[in-house]
């Protein structure tokens, strides 16, 4: 079995809805990361796939979609700073 998995979607998805008050040791919030990575880990313990795959979009305004579609989101703010750092971790 394959799973192909929009970490976006999870990722901003933890974000809104876990409290902000999950923090790394230097009160950083990380709700985002660590809802994904309860997701993910989840999903291989109760499917048990064979295979995972995990696409991240790279950056805002600078993908095929936008060179194809150049109104793609484009009444999306930015991710707020702190979810940007999560990003990276």
């Amino acid at each position: 079995m394959i799973y192909l998995i929009d970490a976006s979607v999870y990722i901003f998805r933890a974000w809104h809805s876990l409290p902000a008050d999950i923090a790394d040791g230097e009160g950083n919030p990380t709700q985002a990361l660590y809802g994904f990575a309860c997701f993910l880990s989840d999903l291989l313990e109760r499917r048990q796939p064979r295979y995972v795959a995990v696409a991240f979009d790279e950056c805002h305004g600078n993908s095929f979609r936008h060179r194809l579609y150049p109104q793609y989101k484009a009444n999306r703010e930015a991710a707020p700073v702190m979810l940007k750092r999560q990003f990276a971790l």
